[in-house]
């Protein structure tokens, strides 16, 4: 068991979302940039928001809406963060494509991936 900040998390959906935002943002001179980009705070925030595997108490907690700045995790526990995050920033849902690739939109629910406690 570890503990970790809010800002160790967010750093890893940082790194996530740095892999594929280019693809999100869809701008052509963008396509000659780095495979990796910075994102912004805002689509920092749009990514939390919508992630459909992460539930609203796991999401407060990502965006700073509770008082809680630390929590303690397990190596599985963070395994499967990682994982959750990859796989949205890779969702053409997630990369906007969706619109082309699927009839209905997106319906952004809270999934049941939570704090460990």
């Amino acid at each position: 068991m570890t503990s970790i900040t809010v800002e160790y998390l967010v750093d890893i959906i940082v790194r996530q979302v740095g892999k594929t935002i280019t693809l999100r943002r869809n701008n052509p001179a963008e396509k000659l940039m780095p495979e990796y980009c910075e994102a912004t705070d805002e689509e920092i925030v749009d990514f939390i928001f919508s992630i459909p595997y992460f539930d609203i108490k796991l999401k407060d907690f990502l965006l700073g809406n509770v008082d809680l700045h630390n929590i303690i995790i397990s190596q599985t526990w963070k395994n499967e963060f990682i994982k959750k995050c990859s796989h949205w920033a890779e969702d053409m849902h997630w990369l906007d494509a969706g619109k082309e690739y699927f009839e209905s939109p997106l319906k952004i629910a809270n999934g049941d991936f939570s704090l460990p406690y």
